[in-house]
């Protein structure tokens, strides 16, 4: 794909915005009316459980026409800000049935990011918007949640794709209270499948390519009468497999729990629990050089050669997390209801890692990645041993979120406080000889005296957030809603060795702001509304921002941003549609890159960036059983300029894809017999900043095909993915020097298998 130029890029936006128009128009003249205050059925969802969609507060889905079109995603006429609301029908039928949330949400436009092993077989990364992971939230049943030691997230460690009943995208930072450290950059809202008031369950197998199977048994209570009616679902999974990667082997396996408990009149309280562990053989900097491709292909990871860094032996990380929470919920009068909950969630990742897979042996006797050669005693040395380190990285996090809504004459007032405290500790890691499992003195030398300690560190937070929305009914039609957010960080830092300077430091700060938000919608039909959006957002320094040499607590500066959004959605007997424009105004943008002098990854100030972009998806029936899908994105995220920083003006930052683009054929037969073909579309990008051609990555498109077949109480699927084997490069890690350059690339067309059966 050619580079898009800027004034492409806005010529293309006025033609999109043309062809918007008219496809509203086309559809408006065939809608058909739903009601005087539009339609209220909530999307639907997994057929096992029959009052999925009961859950209309917490699944925020009203405004959903009662579903004629089958559609992979689709937004609420309801909606303030623009949004992908993918149900559980959607992943059953278009998700491979071992993947994570990436996975789900990539059918979003805007979004992109893929598992270089398989899908849900290894971690993946997320982009939003060309945001990246940790500049946007993930809300699990409305709780935030992400690593303590930033808000980034583990795709692999907490949900697979068993443990979540819908999924919302909202592009947008939405209303003060929508809860996360990084709303202005969006969030994606996973919620868990309802619980059934009807006793029953399914159990699944699922294989796959290279050697992947999964089951999956799910058992519902039904309605306990010995407890009032009180219903429990239990979720269990398990999975294996081989990898796309070489070596790349993994296991996992998740146990969840959810039960609703009615108490009396309106007042219920929900429990829920999960637990994951995870284990696979994999660098903790993964990726393969030019020359490794050469030798062993795209896909390769690791070897069976204990001779070298890539022996799996020395490589493998295990995960062990678990999310609790309780959650109660009723009227405090006839006017005012409350919702509270206690939510609590864990993390500990043991990593064994050699310190650098690009190195060869002849790299090892050279000393090359080995800052000294000093023994205690100060005797040089040239053993030929495999460099590497034991990593150690735990946290707990509490917290509570406190909702209050008040029906008033003219609306409603929701107001509310959100509070959290994190305690990360510890997180340390050790330089030792991954031969001989003994210490490694060769790595790092100071003040004359060698070392294997390169950090031991405990931080956290605490962090507080009033808020309050005031939903203003102006005329029947017309809703306006200011809102504000007080949010107040406190962040502590305590390390005896820091991480990256090997020195103590001992700091904190408290990081204040008043956010304001108005969003306003007003619906042209019954039908057909639109929407407009404006938001201030901000983001506290993760505490990377102290692992350097001399931190200064004091010139740390937030992230912040101003949010612009214009947007609609139409709802047609046989068309379905909505599209939006965004500008989102960023000051303070970190950025991180690799340092070859430090031979680390570093954050630095990038100054400002300019985030601009338009967006649409739509579904149009073409038959009866026949329905037509497509959305994309143009996305520019371009940088401001800064000659002090040394920054040039109106590049696009690193990571951030030029545009997206998903396109789709349905075939329901209303028989039982579902077959579906989408392809899904990621456009340009660079791996750095400043554009380089060395870091170029260009367009790449994955097209996946599934069938469905359901008879009496079983569904039988059968998928293939990325149909036309397309293994283009999808990132590149830059090293040392460009022949250490890690790159990695799609997984090869694969194939999954699956039987449910239902009791």
């Amino acid at each position: 794909m050619r580079y898009l130029s800027k004034t492409g890029f806005r010529t293309t936006v006025s033609a999109l915005a043309v062809l918007t128009l008219a496809g509203l128009a086309a559809g408006a003249a065939a809608a058909e009316p739903t009601g005087p205050d539009g339609p209220t059925t909530p999307v639907t969802g997994d057929p096992e459980n029959p009052d999925y969609s009961s859950r209309v507060e917490d699944v925020v889905v009203t405004g959903v026409a009662s579903r004629p079109l089958s559609s992979p995603v689709q937004a609420s006429l309801n909606a303030t800000q623009p949004q992908s609301i993918i149900d559980r029908k959607a992943i059953d039928q278009f998700i491979p049935a071992t993947a994570d949330y990436t996975q789900i949400v990539n059918l979003a436009p805007s979004v992109s990011g893929t598992s270089f092993n398989g899908p849900g077989l290894g971690e993946a990364k997320t982009t939003l918007r060309g945001f990246k992971d940790g500049e946007y939230n993930i809300t699990y049943d409305g709780i935030p949640w992400g690593d303590a030691n930033g808000p980034t997230h583990h795709s692999t460690s907490f949900f697979p794709s068993s443990t979540i009943g819908a999924v919302i995208v909202d592009r947008g930072p939405g209303e003060a209270s929508q809860l996360g450290q990084a709303s202005f950059g969006g969030s994606i809202n996973l919620f868990s499948p309802e619980v059934s008031h009807d006793r029953g369950g399914s159990q699944s197998l699922t294989y796959g390519s290279w050697n992947t199977m999964m089951s999956v048994t799910k058992l519902n209570t039904g309605d306990i009468d010995q407890l009032n009616g009180a219903h429990i679902l239990f979720n269990f999974q398990e999975m294996q497999t081989d990898g796309y990667l070489t070596h790349n082997d993994a296991v996992a396996s998740n146990q969840m729990v959810r039960g609703v408990f009615p108490l009396m009149g309106s007042w219920d309280l929900t429990v829920f629990g999960a637990w994951n562990y995870t284990r696979i053989h994999t660098n903790d900097s993964a990726g393969a050089t030019l020359a490794q491709v050469d030798l062993y292909g795209k896909n390769f990871a690791l070897t069976d050669d204990p001779n070298l860094p890539t022996w799996y032996g020395y490589n493998s990380v295990e995960k062990h997390t678990y999310f609790n929470y309780a959650r109660l919920a009723g009227d405090l009068t006839d006017s005012l209801s409350l919702k509270n909950t206690v939510y609590s969630y864990y993390y500990k990742n043991d990593t064994e890692s050699a310190l650098d897979v690009t190195l060869s042996p002849a790299d090892i006797a050279a000393k090359k990645g080995l800052q000294i050669t000093l023994t205690p005693g100060g005797k040089p040395t040239v053993n030929g041993h495999i460099p590497g380190y034991q990593k150690l990285n735990v946290y707990r996090i509490w917290g509570d979120t406190l909702n209050l809504t008040q029906t008033v004459p003219f609306g409603e007032i929701r107001a509310g406080l959100w509070w959290e405290h994190a305690d990360t500790g510890p997180r340390s890691r050790i330089d030792y000889d991954a031969t001989t499992g003994g210490p490694d003195y060769r790595q790092k030398v100071l003040a004359g005296v060698p070392q294997t300690l390169e950090y031991l560190q405990y931080s956290g937070w605490n962090q507080t957030e009033p808020f309050i929305d005031v939903q203003w009914n102006v005329t029947p039609r017309l809703t306006i809603t200011p809102g504000l957010k007080y949010v107040n960080f406190d962040l502590r830092v305590d390390s005896e060795v820091n991480q990256k300077s090997r020195e103590p430091f001992h700091g904190g700060k408290t990081f204040e702001k008043t956010l304001t938000f108005l969003t306003a919608r007003y619906a042209l039909q019954d039908n057909w509304s639109v929407y407009g959006q404006y938001a201030t957002g901000f983001l506290v320094p993760d505490i990377s921002s102290t692992q350097v040499a001399k931190p200064n607590l004091s010139d740390l500066q937030p992230q912040t941003s101003t949010n612009y959004q214009l947007g609609t959605v139409f709802h047609g007997d046989r068309f379905s549609f909505d599209a939006d424009v965004y500008y989102v105004d960023f000051n303070n943008k970190i950025q991180t890159a690799f340092n070859a002098t430090t031979g680390e990854t570093e954050s630095f100030n990038l100054g400002g960036a300019i985030y601009k972009g338009i967006e649409g998806q739509l579904t149009v029936q073409a038959m009866d059983s026949l329905f037509v899908f497509a959305n994309g994105s143009l996305n520019s995220a371009e940088t401001k300029g800064n000659t002090q920083l040394g920054v040039v003006g109106n590049l696009q930052i690193a990571q951030a894809p030029t545009t997206t683009a998903a396109a789709g054929v349905i075939y329901d037969a209303h028989n039982g017999l579902t077959v579906s073909f989408i392809d899904k579309y990621t456009g340009e990008s660079w791996a750095s900043e400043g554009e380089p051609a060395a870091y170029h990555i260009d367009g790449y498109n994955s097209a996946d095909l599934t069938a469905t077949l359901s008879f009496d109480r079983y569904r039988l699927e059968a998928a293939v993915y990325n149909v036309f084997d397309s293994q283009e490069v999808t990132a590149i890690k830059p090293g040392k020097t460009t022949p250490y350059d890690q790159y990695y690339f799609q997984p090869e067309r694969n194939f999954q298998v699956s039987l449910k059966a239902n009791f």
